[in-house]
């Protein structure tokens, strides 16, 4: 068994070639991503994390796997080298080692390096005369070596089989405990570690227990073996004795009695370290029982880690071999799960980026007609309120001014009389400013009336159109840079609305139509002289105050007041539409060249950028089926389609019975679509009417090597539909069976996807006769459907063939089915037969030709086919709908007796 070891290390690295050549393939995609894509930033950020691409590479460029080898002290580790090597190599009775590192070359050869690059011209004792055992003065560290800094490597290379294929044996030198993890880190950072550690005595001191416990933590997430090792007696003795009496003492050790007493001995030994090493929490109680490599191996796969382990000379042929898979299972589960999950991060995200696009590319033509069919309503309501209140202003403005004049003393409340400093003499207030302060009490009074029944009448307006008018314009302005400093869409809608209702008489800043009234009216009374500022400095007391405020409600006439507030309101709101429309029109053009190049990222993302990270996660998770699970075993062939063959399979990932798919992709685009089948598989919950696949592997050894053939392990089930109406099946049966197709299609399309191949063979029985949907090789979210035509001729909706299609295409496809369903058939419908090839049939499809109605069809079955298969998708039913008629009859179905054909 030891001998497989290094057939472990080509296994382990093989699997890291194909490791690279994904990481290379997979940070070319990237680099093309942040070259080309336009993505968000934060989805671009995550997209782009270097930090994890970096330390695989490093693990994959850098480092190299090998055994490290700790111990109680140093004959223990000489006793599991010369153990594993099967020759006596390390002294073993000798202490204070430097590094030891031990390696494959066709001579035996050793000599002193630092740091593995450069060679310490020393005169070693092994160079002087031929030697078996590497002299005990070589391997000593001197008193002046440093084990953490510049301590010297002993290299030495033999011609051993088990070192074949790069396999490498490191010892770290003898220190105290409180320095190994610095020992450790300086010298071991390209090393990935097998753990060994090895145990001579009975029990473990406390040194020895925080010596592991320093390796543990240094190694948090690897393994440690265990291996007790005994003083073989036979062995040691064996170097003193001639050639015939150590042939002799082989054959008696390798006697039944000789090997039955050494395994006793080894046991008992084992299990009072294991007892030890349970109590301290280093092994787990099932590592007690006995556990068939199987077992072990599956018990491994499902929980995707490795314990700690223990086991004895005795054991380490069977055993050894088996951790040393397992740990290098573990690494290469970790790197590729680890790529497999960027893989698939990067396509989910692609996924939902084409649909944040597709639904952008819909929705955004669709709000700028609502933007401005609702700024139009808007518009011709605020002029009609115009023209339609100029009357009812005009009552307003009277009533006001009659109010005015029969409590003038209300209309000054709060306005007092002045006087002002002039140097030190105080005057009165002139009576030209105090008429002017009554003059702006008089309008601002005035004014808050029309304000406050323009504003009871559109109210309501800036309720209806301001939320969702705003939010829209909002929305479509997000990401139009080129509007900022010009005015936008959405201001100017504030600005309609303000005309009539933000009326704010006291800023001068706001814009306001009475307050624009006002203006115009103060202008229009300073050009008159009136009566009471031509006397010569009149007594500005209260009485001239209310003389003042009659002979100002006294010159203002009521509807040319609502006249000019009417016609400057209209004058406003007409503005603000004609901005409104000027920046609709430079907004629509900017979101027009924005939409073009968001369709063209789109087709990126569905034609290029999908399928690659679906090729790559294609690759990256089915090395890890393979490292998890092995390559499934084919079996005779169980059926055959148009892009693979079938086979049984014997139990492979926990399921028994599977099946295996092995699809050989001819070509980029077939690779592309089997990936995306892959995907959408793959990530579908499981659900009892879709057959789950459970795994894949890619066999690139396939003819010979010349190919790949990727293979998709699944349940296995016993027929398809095909067969079972072939051979007849009973009529409830069958209704059961189209009611199962029915929820497996209404699951898809929960999940955003649409099948686009619905017919027999995609319909799969299992043992009782109950259907599941399988070939999801044409199944895809719609947002990103190209347009292609796909899938099975007689099945296709006429739409299909226009490129523009949406679920409703799975729909018809169900009626074409239960069309056989019904039959219980597989012909053709006989108006389909009578086409020569696939262009006359979907020529007759357009125009409405449909299977023809057969006798024993009842009136319930074939309206339910007429409905699903109507030539406009909306006149089709939802599937929602098709189902409870379904069971409806069934339910008929059922309670007759004998159920009769439909």
């Amino acid at each position: 068994m030891l001998t497989s070891v290094p057939q472990e290390f080509r296994k382990f690295a093989r699997h890291c070639y194909t490791l690279r050549i994904i990481l290379k393939d997979t940070q070319r995609s990237l680099d093309d991503i942040r070259s080309n894509l336009v993505l968000g930033a934060d989805l671009k950020e995550k997209l782009l994390n270097q930090e994890i691409i970096g330390t695989l590479q490093h693990v994959l460029d850098d480092c190299y796997p090998a055994f490290l080898i700790f111990g109680q002290h140093c004959h223990a580790k000489a006793l599991f080298i010369n153990y594993i090597l099967d020759q006596t190599i390390l002294p073993l009775h000798s202490c204070n080692w430097r590094w030891v590192r031990l390696s494959y070359g066709h001579t035996k050869e050793i000599r002193l390096t630092l740091g593995q690059e450069y060679e310490i011209v020393e005169k070693l004792k092994a160079h002087e005369r031929p030697w078996t055992t590497v002299p005990e003065s070589d391997i000593l560290r001197s008193d002046q070596e440093s084990p953490a800094e510049h301590c010297p490597a002993l290299e030495i290379k033999l011609n051993s089989s088990f070192l074949k294929d790069k396999v490498n044996m490191l010892v770290p030198p003898d220190c105290p405990w409180e320095h190994l993890s610095e020992v450790i880190t300086k010298c071991l950072d390209n090393i990935l570690p097998v753990i060994i550690y090895v145990v001579s005595d009975e029990t473990l001191s406390d040194a020895h227990i925080q010596e592991i416990r320093k390796i543990k933590k240094t190694y948090q997430d690897l393994p440690l073996l265990f291996v007790s090792m005994s003083d073989n007696e036979t062995s040691l003795a064996s170097e003193s004795l001639t050639e015939s009496e150590q042939h002799f003492l082989e054959q008696a050790s390798n006697q039944p009695v000789f090997k039955k007493k050494y395994a006793d001995k080894c046991n008992t030994k084992t299990i009072q370290l294991r007892n030890q090493l349970l109590r301290l929490g280093y092994l787990n109680d099932d590592e007690h029982n006995e556990i068939e490599e199987s077992q072990m191996e599956q018990s491994f796969c499902a929980q995707c880690a490795v314990s700690n382990s223990l086991i004895n000379d005795y054991e380490c042929k069977e055993k050894f071999v088996i951790f040393v898979r397992r740990a290098f299972k573990s690494y290469l589960l970790k790197m590729s799960s680890t790529l497999s999950e960027i893989h698939n991060y990067c396509l989910k995200s692609f996924i939902l980026t084409a649909f944040d696009m597709a639904r952008e590319i819909q929705i955004t033509p669709r709000r700028i007609k609502y933007a401005q069919a609702t700024e139009g309503e808007l518009y011709k309501s605020l002029m009609k309120i115009a023209g339609q209140k100029q009357e009812e202003i005009t009552k307003i403005i009277q009533s006001t001014l009659q109010d005015m004049k029969s409590n003038v003393a209300e209309v000054l409340e709060g306005y007092y009389y002045r006087e002002i400093d002039v140097g030190d003499i105080r005057q009165s207030q002139s009576p030209k400013l105090a008429t002017m302060e009554i003059q702006q009490i008089v309008l601002n009074k005035l004014g808050n009336s029309v304000a406050k029944q323009l504003v009871k009448s559109v109210g309501c307006l800036h309720e209806s159109f301001t939320g969702t008018l705003q939010r829209c314009l909002e929305n479509l302005e997000r990401n139009c840079h080129e509007q900022e400093g010009n005015l936008l869409a959405s201001d100017a809608v504030k600005q309609i609305i303000s005309a009539a209702y933000s009326i704010e008489l006291k800023s001068s800043t706001s814009f306001s139509v009475v307050h624009s009234f006002m203006e115009r009216l103060r202008k229009l009374l300073h050009s008159f002289q009136m009566p009471w500022v031509a006397c010569s400095q009149p007594q500005c007391d209260l009485q001239w105050q209310l003389q003042v405020v009659i002979n100002i409600v006294d010159s203002l006439s009521s509807s040319k007041l609502a006249k000019t507030v009417s016609t400057q309101f209209q004058e406003v709101v007409k503005s603000s539409h004609e901005a409104f429309q000027s920046a609709m029109r430079s907004l629509e053009n900017q979101l027009s060249g924005k939409l073009e190049q968001t369709e063209e990222q789109r087709i990126a993302i569905r034609k290029q950028y999908a399928p690659r990270f679906a090729r790559l996660a294609l690759e990256s998770t089915s090395l890890c089926d393979l490292v998890r699970w092995g390559m499934p075993v084919q079996n005779r062939e169980i059926g055959r389609g148009q892009y693979g063959v079938v086979f049984a399979c014997e139990r492979w990932g926990g399921v028994d019975p599977c099946a295996v798919k092995s699809v050989v992709p001819p070509d980029d685009r077939h690779w592309n679509d089997l990936a995306m089948e892959f995907y959408y598989t793959r990530t579908i919950p499981e659900h009892p009417r879709i057959v789950k696949l459970r795994g894949s592997v890619i066999d690139h050894q396939y003819g010979g090597g010349c190919s790949s053939a990727v293979l998709l392990v699944m349940e296995r089930m016993t027929k398809d539909l095909y067969c079972g109406l072939r051979n007849g099946l009973p009529w409830t049966t069958r209704l059961q069976i189209a009611i199962d197709v029915i929820e497996g299609i209404r699951y898809l399309h929960s999940q955003g996807l649409v099948h686009r191949d619905i017919k027999l063979k995609n319909v799969l029985l299992d043992n009782r006769d109950r259907a599941k949907l399988t070939d999801f090789g044409f199944c895809i979210p719609e947002a990103m459907m190209s347009g292609s035509i796909v899938g099975t001729p007689v099945h296709m909706a006429p739409e299909l063939l226009s490129g523009h299609y949406d679920s409703s295409v799975d729909v018809y496809a169900f009626g074409i089915l239960f069309w056989y369903i019904c039959a219980n058939q597989v012909r053709l419908p006989y108006v389909f037969e009578q086409f020569h090839n696939k262009e006359q049939l979907w020529t007759s499809v357009r125009k409405g030709v449909r299977p023809e109605c057969l006798p024993h069809f009842s009136d319930a079955c074939w309206n339910l086919m007429e409905q699903c298969w109507a030539a406009e998708p909306s006149a089709r039913p939802l599937l929602g709908n098709v189902q409870p008629v379904l069971e409806a009859i069934q339910r008929n179905a059922l309670a007759e007796s004998p159920p009769p054909d439909p």
